[in-house]
Parts: structure tokens; sequence; C-alpha cells
């Protein structure tokens, strides 16, 4: 079957135009919006430093504006230019304004910001050396353990500046609920992925189950790459909330779900140069789609194998696994799990009312769908 979609690098792929009862959806140039979205961030980091909190300690100002300028850079910016395409794609074009526009590229820096602190604290605790294909925040002279306070730092600082964007607004205790919820949510499921690891002396296969993955999935990258982006977009549009449907959070759900067993498809079989940092799941130990999925299929033999060598950082041990997936059609296996979540998703899109709504999530499911990094 031929591909039914075309990769793009950026978020998503070119939103093109679709028409509903006579109303054109706008069309959106992801390359310029990028530009104009990156545009801001000096200004976006400026807000953050001349905050009161900040602003009155010098010290504190300079390491965070570097520590900014460093983590903030560098990445896909998948999560912001969906706060910030959003807006744009599910407000009205008589009520669309360029100042609300603004607002919705600050949120989208937000957003990158919670997304930052995550990493941040995630590469220490997973041994990670690469990030965006430069060495991990953590791994920077004078910094080391320390990353872990600048995490927190991070995810302050973003509460903060959320405040002064849209602390007068109507909607300020929602938004505010909707970065609470996704911060508690992946918080939770970086517990859940690091007691989920496999310990040959504890013998804790038992873990390893798809219900048990797709709860880490949901919790780990369904809110807050996916529903905290679209759902706080949703606010500075008219009327939004009416959007905000049911139908929207179990897509978001189900993107999160395909999103993280990508994500382990990349860890165990792609280039770090390409990915821009390094997989480590099968040292780790971590209940991944395809660890799950081969103890489904595997044999007595198989098994023993998975036991002796899952969790080891000896190289010979992580090709032995890697041996193991592949002895069992995994890659095969996947790519068809892939493209039937691909298909029930278009479908889910297809069933949604608003058109622009529509053009955006097919525009997103389309990047996300045989992504390579």
């Amino acid at each position: 079957m031929a591909k039914l979609v075309r990769y793009n690098r950026l978020c998503y792929n070119q939103l093109r135009p679709l028409h509903s009862n006579n109303l054109s959806v706008p069309i959106i140039n992801l390359e310029t919006e990028k530009k104009a979205f990156q545009d801001i961030l000096p200004e976006f980091i400026d807000n953050v430093i001349t905050r009161p909190k900040i602003k009155q300690l010098p010290q504190v100002a300079t390491w965070m504006k570097q520590l900014l300028e460093y983590t903030l850079t560098g990445g896909k910016l998948g999560r912001g230019l969906m706060a910030s395409t959003g807006y744009k794609m599910f407000e009205d074009p008589d009520q669309f304004s360029e100042k609300t526009q603004h607002s919705a590229r600050l949120l989208g820096w937000c957003v990158e910001m919670l997304h930052t602190s995550l990493i941040v604290f995630d590469d220490v605790l997973d041994g990670g050396t690469v990030r965006h294909g430069k060495p991990s925040w953590h791994l920077r002279r004078s910094v080391g353990n320390h990353a872990f306070t600048d995490s927190m730092l991070i995810h302050h600082a973003m509460m903060d500046i959320i405040e002064m964007y849209f602390g007068k607004t109507p909607f300020y205790n929602t938004m505010s609920s909707y970065f609470h919820e996704a911060s508690y949510r992946t918080t939770i499921a970086e517990h859940m992925d690091l007691c989920s690891s496999y310990n040959k002396d504890t013998d804790n296969i038992d873990i390893f189950t798809m219900n048990h993955l797709h709860d880490i999935a949901v919790y780990k990258s369904a809110y807050y790459s996916f529903k905290l982006p679209i759902f706080a977009a949703l606010l500075l549009v008219k009327n939004g909330q009416n959007l905000a449907t049911t139908e929207l959070h179990e897509f978001c759900m189900e993107l999160g779900i395909l999103m993280q067993a990508q994500d382990d498809y990349l860890d165990a079989f792609c280039n770090e140069t390409v990915t821009g940092k390094n997989g480590r799941d099968i040292q780790e130990g971590k209940c991944t789609w395809f660890s799950v999925t081969m103890l489904q299929r595997c044999n007595s033999a198989q098994l023993a194998i998975f036991k002796e060598y899952y969790g080891s950082n000896d190289l010979e041990d992580v090709k032995r696994i890697k041996q193991l997936y592949d002895e069992l059609n995994l890659r095969d296996v996947y790519e068809q799990y892939e493209h039937k979540m691909y298909e029930d998703l278009l479908r889910r899109i297809n069933e949604m009312p608003h058109a622009g709504g529509r053009t955006l999530l097919t525009g997103i499911l389309n990047s996300c769908y045989k992504r390579v990094k």
C-alpha cells in the first residue's frame, strides 16, 4: 500500500484548506509560523527573567537566561507550535486577532517550558547524554545533579509567566489547571516508568502488560504533548470551550499512546544523529511496546534469553535483545500496529464537526505517522 502521508519534519505538515458550509478554513505556512514563533523567544525569555522574584537576584537571572537559551532551543518545538497554530485553526476568521495570535505564541513557549523542565529531569534519571543534538544539560560543566534544581526553576518560572500573561483573563484558573494536570500526570508516569524497569533478581516480568504500558503512555505523553497545547489554545478562541469535547480528549489520549510506541521504536532502532538523543530503554530495562509485544509472542527459550539480558548495560547484551526483536519480526508487527492506529485516529478526526480542527488534527497526525525523530 502506498504511504498515506508524506513525513514533514515540522510538528505537522503544511495545513491545507478545507471548506465546510462555504467557510474557508485558514491556511498556515508552517515555515513562516515556526519562524514567527522562534522570533519571539528573546522577548519570552526576557519576560521570564525580569519577573520580580528573579529580577532582584542578578546571578539567578543570568543563570536562568543561560538555562533557557540552551534548553529551549534545538528541538522540533512541536508542542509549542500546536498551541500557536491551534488558535488560528480553531478561531472563527471574523474573530481572529494578531494580538491574540501573539498570546498564542507566548502560550506555546509556556508549553515548551513544561516540556523542557521534564526532559532536563528525565535525562538525569535515565542517564541521557544527548538532547536536541547536543549534550544534555546536566553534562555541562558545573551543572551535574544541580539539573534537578534547574528543572524545578524552569517549572516554577513557567507558572509565574503564565500568571503574567493570563492572570487577568477569565480563563486563568482553567489554564493553570491544564498545566498542573499535565505536569502532575507526567510526573506520575515517570514514577511508573522507573518502577516498571525489569529486575532480574526480583523477576518482575508480570508488570510488562499492554494495559500497564498504555497507562504510562497516557500519563507520560498524551496529556502534556497533545491535550495541553490543544485545550489551552482553545481557551484563546471565542467560545472555544464548546470545542473542548470528550471526543477531542479521547483523540489526544489515543495519539499519546501511538506517540509513546513510536518513541519506543525510535529508542530501539534509530540512530541518535537523527533522533537527537541516545536510546537507553533496553539498558534501563524499561516497559516498552517492544518488550511487552515480545513477551506476548516469545517461546520459553526466547523468554529465558530476555530475562538474562534485558536491563544490562553491556552492548553485547543489548545487541542480543535487538536480535530477539528481529527474530520475532517485531518491526513488521510494529508497522502494522502503527498503520492501524493511524487509520483509527483518522476516522476519529473525520467524525469531528469543526473544519479547522479537522485540518489541524489531520496535520498533527500526519506528522506523527512514520516519524523518524
